[in-house]
């Protein structure tokens, strides 16, 4: 299988340069303008009801715990990267899927935060316990189980160049 990932899904992945960065829909740090750009960005964020941010400080959590997920995933029959760098087609699969989710926790993570609306300090603490704790799913070394036990869970579950 590991040739027709080098051939199929591979190719697929877009270069860093070419995609989407976090910052890109942030107040711009660098701008004069930062100050009201933040103001301007809480003013709207006081629309939005509690219930719309429960479930983005949930999705940035689930972001957030991605060295779990990539963890498990290097244990998999035929996907296993033991080095952390490994030349196969699935390992860099991995590692790109994980930088590419990366970016939406990240994203999550600031605008949550700019928003002032989120004890930040909490949810920051909820992402440690949960990466501390690790995770056993029960589904041995099997790739099919991973992604039976996954894909269901996480609705938006998407390959990396999806979102590109």
């Amino acid at each position: 299988m590991g040739g027709w990932v080098e051939n199929n899904i591979l190719p697929l992945l877009k270069p860093v340069e070419k995609s989407w960065q976090p910052q890109d829909f942030l107040p711009d740090t660098a701008s004069d303008g930062f100050d009201e750009q933040v103001k301007e960005l809480r003013k709207r964020a006081k629309e939005i009801p509690d219930d719309y941010f429960v479930s983005l400080v949930g999705e940035m959590i689930t972001e957030k715990a991605l060295p779990t997920y990539q963890t498990l995933l290097n244990t998999l029959d035929g996907v296993r990267d033991e080095t952390g760098a490994s030349l196969t087609s699935w390992a860099i699969w991995t590692r790109a899927w994980t930088a590419e989710e990366n970016r939406h926790g990240d994203l999550l993570n600031k605008y949550l935060y700019l928003s002032g609306r989120v004890d930040m300090r909490e949810v920051e603490k909820t992402i440690q316990y949960l990466i501390g704790s690790g995770m056993y799913p029960g589904i041995e070394k099997n790739p099919y189980l991973f992604h039976l036990y996954f894909i269901p869970r996480k609705g938006n579950f998407h390959l990396p160049w999806e979102y590109n």
